[in-house]
Parts: C-alpha cells; structure tokens; sequence
C-alpha cells in the first residue's frame, strides 16, 4: 500500500481536502448564526427597556420639596399686603386686616364697638400708581401712599380682650404693647395721655370672626 493511499484507494491528501472544504463550508454559517443570535438577544433586550419606561411623578406633583410659607414677623410697624380693594358695602368685613382710621369707641350691652373710617395704605408701584391717579408725587415719598376717597365711617365690635400695640410718642419705631382703654379713651379724646395725636396716626386692625381682635399703630415719618 502506497503511503499515500488511504485503504479504500483514495489518495489521503483528498480526503483531508474533503474535510477542510466541509470545515470551510460549515464555519461561516455557525458565524452567521452566532451573529443574529446575539443580535436578537440584544434587539430583545433593547425592547424590553423600550417596554419599561422609568417612572415619573404623578400629574400635578412636583419633583423637588415642598416648602411651607415664611411666617410674617413683627416689624417697626404694620405693613399692607395688598392693593386697593373694593370698599365693602356694609359695615361688617370679612377676616382678614385693614388700615383705618379710628373715630370713636362706643360701649354697649353687646359690648365695645370701633367706629373707624377705612382707608388703603398702599407701598411700592402700588403707591406710585395711587399717587399718579390722584395727581400726587411719583415716586411716592418714603415709599407710601395712603388712599381715602371714601368718608363712610363703619362700626364693628371689638373685643374686650383685643391687644393694642403702638409707637410711644418720641420713640421710633418699634410696636410696644398697649392697654386697650387707654387706647379707647385717647380716640374718645377723653384722655390721650399715652396716644397724643391720635388724629394723625392710623391704625392696622384685624378681624377674625366679625370682631376686631387686635389694633397695631402703623408709623409713618
């Protein structure tokens, strides 16, 4: 037997030319097929994000915290916090806080009652634009504007336990505490001992309940 011949006549050399020819033929499809299966793992995979989007905050809620509202803190004196308002037409006025001038304190079996004149202090653009529409001095001096166009005078019960803070005359400008019939005698004009020029000054009252519950001097150069 020739070395070169394999048992069955056929050269050796052709039958390992037989099974690279297979090898060849076989690799490039095992390739192909390892390619398009990564490739549907990864277009798999690529849906499956696509199918589970990262979830959101429900309509209406913000991502970032909530904060509360800065409490106000007591000043040199009262300040408005709004524009001019419509005036009410009755004497009764809804909770909230007004800048008046007081008239009068009267005492009944209802007991205490203010008579005040209400009037608008105005700061800011606001008082620029007040002070423009009545003819004024724009800017507004020391940034305020008091508009009264309206000389109805109304009355509401004030509360025996109401709190009085004023500016003691010759000081500046910070509320003390005050006594509410030493207050009620200086507007009657009875005695205006602690509240001279009470005719000058106005006051922010606040009403809660239909009854005026505190009284707070708004001081002015």
């Amino acid at each position: 037997m020739s070395a070169r011949d394999n048992g069955h006549g056929q050269p050796a050399t052709d039958g390992r030319a037989r099974r690279n020819r297979a090898i060849a033929v076989i690799a490039p499809v095992l390739i192909a097929l390892g390619t398009f299966g990564i490739g549907y793992v990864v277009a798999s995979r690529g849906n499956d994000t696509q199918a589970s989007p990262t979830p959101s905050a429900p309509s209406g809620e913000s991502s970032s915290p909530s904060s509360s509202s800065p409490e106000p803190s007591e000043g040199p004196s009262e300040e408005a916090s709004e524009s001019v308002s419509p005036v009410p037409a009755s004497d009764a006025l809804p909770d909230g806080r007004y800048y008046v001038y007081a008239t009068a304190v009267s005492t009944s079996s209802t007991g205490p009652a203010l008579t005040f004149d209400l009037a608008y202090f105005l700061r800011g653009e606001a008082a620029n634009e007040a002070a423009g529409e009545h003819g004024g001095e724009v800017p507004v001096p020391n940034d305020y504007y008091i508009v009264n166009d309206n000389p109805t005078l109304r009355t509401m019960p004030l509360s025996p336990d109401g709190i009085v803070r004023y500016v003691p005359e010759g000081t500046c400008c910070h509320l003390k505490a005050g006594d509410l019939d030493a207050w009620s005698a200086a507007v009657n004009g009875t005695d205006q001992k602690d509240y001279p020029n009470m005719e000058h000054w106005g006051w922010w009252i606040r009403v809660t309940d239909g009854e005026i519950v505190r009284i707070a001097q708004q001081w002015v150069p």
